[in-house]
């Protein structure tokens, strides 16, 4: 079975070890304290390595886990990646890989060697080749230096139709059907093949592991389209992708912050002034999928878009995708309608860079690199820039411009759930149309931010097949999309009134799985939109997370039309989020018996008293006959 395997796996690496090897540790007690990898703080080690639990936590990023997240985190690799690795390393062998696994991998790694040759072929055109002196001066004119063009391996594809497939065939020996299905090769309509990219300044896209995977191009002449990509091959996705992300990825941790702008020259000129946490989507808008590479590593999001009316649509659009992929407070909001459905409160800061007119990024960076800073520095929250652009048609001095401003601004307002938040854009919006503040209250929903009641008296789950509780969340989140709003925000809820609690559980999802599979599991599901295709989703997944998937799937379940399922997901929830505190206060108490200064035992204490607190709260259902079984397992 795979759970033994990577149980297996688990206990044959030890941890504190492991960890080792990245993180300067000293001991403190019987856990080990450093310096966090994933953010940067110098001065007081906020990185703890706990070897009873054999897990991790910084108390500064919040950063937790396993073994298999830390690799996950820390090397960019996936849960398949980091299992074979550290499988390898333990000496434990995994389950053989079928035909058609053996076959794919063969073909992204036969891929991987074809895209690695063309980028040095381009690379020592741009160089070297006499035909590339065009390609040369443009480069020079951008004001690239060596050191950069070798950083990113710019290149240059020839004038020529099987320049670039002569060399792949020819001389390093590829099959004309490994270069097509790399997207570098077009087969003719009758017969043959010609190069793709043709007269063009190539940039080489790669992966967060730094491999190349698919190639965009520049025309340098009058050509169409003036960028072109490679296309969708086994390797490469655009709507996955950001440019420059290998070589941004280690600065955004550092900095806590990744700046987003519209084209390669932007990211390429941006780190060679030093500027190294820049990427760009690949000549599409922002995606679902852009947002959750980058909410993996940062959780405030600037966005550089063009100051055009094209390029404020754009910044629109890139809000939107990110607030609605950033995980973040679950809250209850009404719609302008009166409607009360499910909103996210995010957690991620998204601010807008309030772009010069008619100038980029690269041009702001060359003429002033303070400038940029400044920029950065001085960009819009998101409410502040929506203001702006959704009112800049208006007449703000007419009856009916105040008016449709207002109509289009109150739905962004009960969207804001902090009180003070809310207080300040609601003065801010009476003070833009110049009317009280009570007028644009009286336009809000009555019902704004009423949160649900919920009963505490709820009975244990039952299911009929011998399972964990942890499989049988996973099966109630994945099998019912409202699950995941409402567990996220009764964790937000239970945590929010402590917060020496809230430093050690922040209230997410995540932190209710402890086994491997099932964090990596509900990692990949919750980066995507809750009404995807969950049959078509576990095709995409390693055979070892998908059939955990299948078998947690096969639980039986209650009738989703009874709704007793959102009971037993509550329940379920409750009863992990209680094994997680009395895992932190088994902590805490051996912390405060082994630590020797009084100021230390002192804030342990605190935190003890305010876990035994949030244990009390939410684990001592009202006394009932009917739930008496519940109430014997929460407080044993």
């Amino acid at each position: 079975m795979m759970n033994t395997v990577i149980d297996t796996v688990k206990e044959r690496i030890d941890i504190v070890d492991f960890i080792a090897e990245y993180v300067q540790l000293r001991k403190a007690g019987r856990n080990y304290l450093g310096f966090c990898p994933f953010h940067q703080n110098t001065r007081t080690p906020a990185f703890t390595v706990f070897p009873e639990t054999q897990s991790y936590h910084c108390f500064g990023c919040k950063a937790s886990g396993t073994v298999f997240d830390f690799v996950m985190q820390r090397e960019g690799l996936e849960f398949r990646e980091t299992l074979e690795m550290l499988a390898q390393r333990a000496g434990v062998e995994l389950k053989p890989r079928t035909e058609v696994d053996e076959q794919r991998d063969q073909l992204h790694e036969r891929l991987l060697e074809v895209n690695a040759a063309a980028a040095k072929f381009f690379h020592h055109t741009l160089l070297k080749s006499p035909h590339s002196a065009d390609a040369r001066a443009y480069v020079d004119q951008r004001g690239l230096d060596a050191t950069t063009i070798e950083a990113f391996q710019l290149g240059y594809a020839r004038e020529d139709w099987s320049a670039l497939l002569t060399y792949l065939t020819n001389h390093k020996g590829f099959d004309l059907e490994e270069v097509e299905a790399a997207g570098l090769v077009i087969k003719r309509d009758q017969s043959g093949y010609y190069d793709r990219f043709r007269g063009r300044l190539m940039f080489p896209i790669r992966n967060v592991k730094g491999q190349v995977i698919a190639f965009g191009g520049r025309a340098l002449g009058d050509a169409n389209p003036k960028y072109l990509n490679s296309p969708q091959t086994p390797l490469f996705d655009k709507s996955h992708v950001l440019y420059g992300l290998d070589l941004a990825r280690s600065t955004i941790r550092n900095q806590e912050a990744a700046v987003i702008v519209e084209g390669y020259i932007d990211v390429i000129v941006a780190h060679q002034y030093g500027f190294r946490n820049v990427v760009a989507p690949l000549g599409t808008a922002l995606t679902g999928d852009h947002a959750a590479v980058l909410k993996k590593l940062t959780k405030r999001i600037y966005l550089a878009l063009d100051a055009d009316a094209a390029g404020v649509n754009a910044t629109l659009k890139g809000i939107e995708t990110l607030r609605h992929q950033s995980e973040g407070d679950v809250i209850v909001v009404p719609t302008p309608q009166g409607v009360m459905q499910w909103g996210v409160d995010t957690t991620t800061e998204i601010r807008v860079i309030a772009m010069p007119d008619g100038q980029d990024p690269d041009n702001v960076i060359q003429a002033d690199p303070e400038r940029w800073r400044l920029l950065v520095d001085n960009a819009q929250p998101i409410m502040d820039f929506y203001i702006a652009a959704l009112t800049s048609d208006l007449d703000l001095q007419s009856a009916r411009g105040k008016a449709d401003a207002v109509a289009r601004l109150v739905p962004l307002l009960v969207q804001v759930s902090n009180p003070i938040e809310h207080a300040h854009y609601l003065q801010r919006v009476a003070r833009l149309v110049e009317v009280e503040d009570h007028v644009i209250r009286a336009a809000l929903p009555a019902s704004q931010r009423k949160t649900p009641t919920r009963s505490k008296s709820v009975k244990q789950p039952e299911f009929d097949t011998p399972t964990t509780r942890e499989d049988a969340l996973l099966a109630l989140l994945l099998r019912h999309p409202s699950m995941r709003t409402a567990v996220q925000e009764k964790m937000k809820s239970d945590v929010s009134l402590f917060p020496l609690v809230h430093e050690m559980i922040t209230g997410t999802l995540l932190e209710l799985f402890d086994r491997a599979d099932n964090r990596a599991i509900w990692q990949a599901w919750s980066e995507y939109p809750p009404d995807t295709d969950i049959e078509r989703w576990i095709a995409t997944l390693d055979v070892v997370l998908a059939e955990q998937v299948q078998h947690v799937l096969h639980i039986h379940l209650p009738d989703s039309q009874s709704y007793r399922y959102m009971n037993d997901g509550l329940e379920c929830a409750t009863i992990l989020q209680l094994r997680l505190a009395r895992r932190w206060k088994d902590r805490c108490s051996q912390e405060e018996v082994e630590v020797n200064n009084d100021e230390e035992r002192f804030a342990i204490l605190e935190r003890i008293i305010q876990l035994k607190q949030y244990i009390d709260t939410i684990s001592i259902p009202k006394r009932s006959s009917m739930y008496a079984d519940l109430h014997a397992l929460r407080t044993a």
